[in-house]
């Protein structure tokens, strides 16, 4: 049974990533044209249509789904409970968030919020309804089916997205964008999990459920709170301008980790789950995990930092020049995601979602206090705080996995230390070498060197830290760029 989940577990990790690389690919693209097509503060207003509906989504969609993937014994009275509770909330949201939409928009002193929020509204229902198949597929480890419907939705998404912004040439073309790929969504999700709405359930199997929903519900609602507070301070005292480019530096964050950890941590729910009764075995999965995700984003994070002063003018275009601090912080967060990732699925799959619920409380009061002690200074400033927060975070996670199911906190450190230290090997060289390059040289030339040189010297510092590892990495490359990506995961782990 171990070697049958570990091995679904790792067909699983291959799919997600190849969806979410293709994923990042297009989004990224996309990105890259729409952002030369509109302003940071077009980027702004959008934002303050995503943070109003931060927390309401997670009552509509973003909680109740994971008692799907975690129950054990489930049945279509859970499942139908699920449905009715989602949909029941985004109704109400719905409807408040419509009602309530001019003085939300007085709040930011944006009238022109008043029509996108109204619009917008409508994606609450949407993720209602998508919550139910998409877990239902999760819960299975069909992943492979989740990379098609995510590379669809990113596809289709990214065309409109691009039109539009032509057409616009304002926050609309984001808003459709966004509503576009969510529907794509929920009728690939559907139509792939086989799942048709019902309204048949019994009380006992709702309250069944009550217990892990409601403190998993607590628990996103504050984690949402405590994103949500920067962006609504910046957003209110900084303007639409400075949370577009504070948007910008996370959403290229997110970029990095949905393609290059995201594919391994997403699986830590569902075999945990399984897992939980069998500590040996899940303590492999995760430390197998947490050194793939670590191997291949850790150069991306140090690499992305060290040629952002070059990268963004030329990727992005000059407006969001003034942003590059800011977006390089916001990639130092992400050395701490391989090893993090994964502690709120393992906690949650072992039904300790009451650390979680602790967790997210600690960080919501840290980033409070961050923001408000650096909103007056500037975006930097805010970002450098945020730092210090996600590394304080980390290790109050850390810790609670250590309580939970006894991983030691120091064999997470150890999983990505080769990668690190080769990374910001990598990084050093990186830096040196742009200011060799010629200055007749194009930006875009420059990148590209830069690029080639970081790999070289992430491969050589690899390699003089750990052979064997190195080995087994170009070795895991060499086979995926044949197309055997199940191959290439296992000689990446080492069981082959």
């Amino acid at each position: 049974m171990a070697h049958s989940l570990l091995r679904r577990a790792g067909y699983a990790v291959v799919f997600n990533a190849m969806g979410n690389w293709i994923g990042m690919v297009g989004g990224l693209l996309s990105l890259v044209v729409i952002a030369r097509l509109l302003s940071p503060a077009d980027f702004g207003v959008f934002g303050m249509a995503l943070v109003t509906f931060s927390i309401p989504e997670i009552f509509a969609s973003g909680s109740l789904n994971d008692s799907i993937v975690q129950r054990q014994g489930l049945t279509k009275g859970h499942v139908n409970s699920v449905f009715m509770q989602s949909l029941g909330l985004a109704l109400i949201f719905w409807v408040g968030i419509s009602l309530l939409a001019p003085a939300i928009a007085a709040g930011f002193s944006h009238p022109e919020l008043v029509p996108i929020l109204r619009v917008f509204s409508i994606v609450l229902i949407i993720g209602a309804a998508t919550s139910v198949p998409a877990a239902l597929l999760q819960r299975d480890l069909r992943y492979k089916e989740i990379t098609i419907v995510d590379i669809v939705g990113t596809v289709t998404a990214a065309i409109l997205g691009i039109w539009l912004a032509i057409v616009l040439k304002n926050a609309w073309a984001l808003v459709w964008m966004e509503i576009s790929r969510r529907m794509v969504r929920l009728i690939m999700f559907t139509w792939m999990a086989k799942w048709r709405p019902s309204f048949k359930s019994s009380w006992s199997e709702t309250h069944e459920l009550t217990r892990f929903n409601s403190t998993n519900l607590t628990t996103k609602v504050v984690q949402a709170f405590g994103g949500a507070v920067p962006r609504v301070m910046i957003g209110g005292i900084l303007g639409p301008a400075a949370l577009g480019m504070f948007n910008m530096s996370g959403r290229l964050l997110e970029q990095a980790k949905s393609a290059f950890v995201t594919p391994f941590a997403a699986v830590a729910l569902p075999v945990a789950s399984q897992a939980q009764n069998d500590l040996p075995m899940l303590f492999r999965a995760i430390e197998g995990a947490m050194r793939l995700a670590a191997l291949v984003a850790y150069p991306v994070f140090v690499g992305g930092c060290a040629i952002a002063p070059i990268a963004i003018p030329v990727v992005f275009g000059e407006q969001w020049v003034p942003a590059v601090p800011t977006i390089q912080v916001f990639l130092l967060m992400g050395l701490r995601a391989p090893t993090s990732a994964f502690n709120s699925g393992v906690l949650n799959g072992v039904g300790r979602v009451d650390l979680n619920f602790k967790l997210a409380i600690a960080g919501t009061v840290i980033t409070t206090i961050a923001v408000i002690s650096t909103i007056h200074i500037g975006l930097e400033a805010i970002a450098l705080a945020l730092l210090v927060q996600l590394v304080i975070s980390w290790l109050f996670g850390a810790y609670a996995v250590k309580l939970a199911i006894g991983f030691p906190m120091r064999r997470q450190v150890v999983a990505g230390s080769s990668a690190l230290i080769a990374s910001l090997i990598m990084g050093i060289v990186v830096w040196f070498s742009m200011g060799m390059l010629p200055e007749s040289w194009t930006g875009l030339v420059q990148i590209l060197v830069l690029v080639l040189i970081g790999m070289v010297a992430y491969v050589a510092a690899l390699a003089a830290l750990s052979p064997r590892l190195a080995k087994r990495v170009v070795r895991a490359l060499f086979i995926l760029v044949q197309g055997r990506p199940r191959e290439a995961i296992a000689v990446a782990r080492g069981t082959n």
